[in-house]
């Protein structure tokens, strides 16, 4: 109906929603209102008291990555080049411009597995080559 296809996402909203069915119109948006406001604020109490340089997000896809990249093997190309040779796919890391030939890590900015090892090998915190606007820093601004 509507164009809109039904996914888990409109599931769970449509759940949440369910106690207001059957109200006036005013009522719903009441409920809406105050049931965002209350999933926004739980939200940011868990967020404003995080120990870690990144949001759990971050952090979880570093800490799968890492383990990826223990299997990995690096040979140096220059200071800041490497290749990275993986199971399935070899790649060419450029730290200093932020690329590599799988294209994760110039999209996302999060190291992908193949910076991670020519990260490693050059002996830089992994939390360096994370791009800053995904740090608890800017998480807590955008709470502000």
């Amino acid at each position: 109906m509507y164009n809109l296809k039904t996914s888990n996402i409109s599931e769970s909203i449509n759940s949440a929603l369910k106690p207001a069915r059957g109200f006036p119109i005013t009522f719903l948006l009441e409920f809406i209102r105050e049931k965002l406001g209350r999933w926004y604020w739980k939200r940011r109490e868990d967020d404003m008291n995080l120990t870690t340089e990144h949001s759990r997000g971050v952090e979880y896809l570093l800490e799968i990555r890492s383990e990826i990249a223990d299997t990995m093997s690096v040979q140096p190309i220059d200071g800041c080049r490497f290749f990275v040779t993986s199971g399935r796919q070899d790649s060419v890391v450029d730290l200093e411009h932020v690329k590599c030939d799988c294209g994760v890590y110039g999209i996302e900015k999060i190291p992908c597995s193949h910076a991670i090892a020519a990260g490693s090998f050059a002996n830089l915190n992994i939390a360096t080559l994370v791009f800053p606007l995904y740090s608890t820093a800017y998480l807590y601004v955008g709470y502000s």
